[in-house]
């Protein structure tokens, strides 16, 4: 390893010049922006190239790059599980997202509304809000990690960090809503890929100088296909991951954004193609930094730790430039989720004469309320990794069963979507609490018994109150 160098004044600009520029970008898309559907939905005008950089923007944040590195300490190669299963996921919905987008549905909300009626919609957005927080909070402590560890000079502590980042990013979500996200986001992969998917690389290898070195520096940490996890550990990425794919809230917006439904098929492919990458990427980075850094105290902070010893000037400020693009890229998506809920599919439901110009100042408050609430929760250090399926568990558990039902299943009723969304949020809140505070392990994973309650409850309570009379039919037709 090369002695580590400190941050140079020339990166400190880079880094800056780029908080600018997306700010800067913000200013550009709030021109644009005349209606609610323009800031929620970017007035459905989304082409592939905008299409596929927003996914992919949305879809690499920091648990998917810090904390999967971190993860690796652990468990090695068998992070890629859970890539696996992201994977799955977005194969389903590149057969899937032509259908939403020929319904013109526009949020995960909405579909419920469609088959379930208003209650349902309420309830899925107030789950939505409950777990924006957690997940825009683990972007935001990702951002403090970086700064205070890496830049000391800044003279900024743990939580000014926070609400520095927080501003920053509130502010161009503010401005330009969904078309500020995704130009941000594209940009935001740019820099990524150059930064992180390009320049480390090459430096890492230039360091280590010969390919047998480069091989004892990829000899992972555990030995065996599950590098130390259990196999019930394993199998529960797949309802995790792969069912919050195919129910992302930040996905579907981009769907109903989409200016042709054709182009929405290879923009899937594209974003998984880049996921998987990714994901290779990440944890290859994070096997060298545990034979590099086998004490590091932090397994998080892997990534840019290897980035300030090994990136010289400039560079260096280009690499972490694109650590803070992978974090904003999925803190604004989540904001904005957490905006165009309140105002699309709450205050539009319950009020439906509210006029356009106040929804759209609903959508900016309550960007403003959650960026306070992520703030709060943010000042408490979680491992990002652990936080971000906790958060997952949750939204899977309460929305995936009532919306694939609201979508194929012929005999669902609004009982039963309600009983299934209760049930599975309250059965992995408690298995979780028993992990956590009791230290009570099930044979299962809370997901998969929650998935698994969840749907018995929607089957039993649809057949219960099943009246050919009040059914309605589903959203989509079976996906063939």
């Amino acid at each position: 390893m090369i002695e580590s160098m400190p941050i140079d004044t020339i990166d400190i600009l880079v880094i800056f010049g780029y908080l600018l520029g997306v700010i800067g970008i913000g200013y550009y898309a709030s021109r644009k922006v005349k209606t609610s559907a323009d800031y929620a939905v970017a007035g459905r005008q989304f082409n592939l190239p905008i299409l596929s950089g927003t996914l992919i923007g949305s879809t690499i944040g920091a648990a998917a790059t810090m904390g999967k590195a971190g993860k690796t300490f652990e468990a090695g190669y068998a992070v890629l599980y859970a890539s696996l299963a992201y994977l799955v996921g977005y194969l389903f919905l590149a057969i899937l997202a032509p259908k939403l987008r020929a319904a013109n549905i526009d949020s995960l909300p909405d579909v419920l509304q469609r088959r379930f009626g208003p209650g349902m919609r309420i309830m899925a957005a107030v789950i939505l809000l409950i777990v924006v927080v957690p997940m825009v909070s683990i972007q935001l402590i990702a951002c403090a990690l970086i700064v205070t560890k890496f830049m000391p000079d800044l003279g900024l502590g743990y939580g000014e960090v926070i609400i520095l980042a927080a501003i920053i990013i509130v502010l161009y979500t503010l401005l330009g809503g969904l078309l500020a996200v995704a130009y941000t986001d594209l940009a935001q992969v740019i820099i990524m890929m150059f930064g992180l998917g390009l320049l480390l690389p090459i430096f890492l290898a230039l360091d280590l100088g010969s390919m047998s070195a480069i091989k004892a520096a990829l000899e992972p940490p555990t030995a065996g296909w599950l590098g130390g996890l259990s196999p019930g550990y394993v199998i529960s990425f797949f309802p995790i991951f792969t069912a919050f794919v195919v129910i992302d809230a930040g996905s579907w917006q981009r769907i109903a954004a989409a200016k042709n439904a054709e182009d929405l098929r290879p923009a899937m492919l594209i974003t998984a193609g880049f996921y998987g990458f990714w994901s290779i990427l990440v944890v290859g980075l994070g096997v060298v930094a545990f034979n590099t850094y086998p004490d590091l105290a932090s397994p998080d902070s892997a990534i840019p730790q290897m980035v300030m010893d090994y990136m010289p000037p400039v560079f260096k400020g280009i690499c972490l430039a694109a650590i803070i693009a992978l974090i904003m890229s999925t803190a604004d998506s989540l904001l904005l989720i957490a905006g165009t809920t309140v105002s699309w599919d709450y205050i539009r439901v319950i009020r439906p004469e509210t006029a356009d110009k106040k929804l759209l100042r609903i959508s900016r408050v309550t960007i403003m309320v959650a960026g306070v609430l992520s703030v709060l929760f943010a000042l408490s250090k979680i491992p990002l990794f652990d936080i971000n399926a906790l958060s997952l568990a949750v939204f899977v558990s309460g929305l995936f069963v009532p919306i694939m039902a609201a979508l194929f299943y012929k005999k669902a009723t609004s009982a039963g979507a309600v009983a299934a969304s209760i049930t599975g949020i309250v059965v992995v809140l408690g298995l979780y609490g028993m992990q956590l505070g009791l230290g009570i392990n099930m044979p299962l994973q809370p997901i998969i018994i929650g998935l698994s309650l969840s749907a018995a409850m929607f089957v039993l309570v649809s057949q219960l109150t099943y009246k050919n009379a009040r059914i309605t039919a589903p959203v989509l037709t079976p996906v063939k």
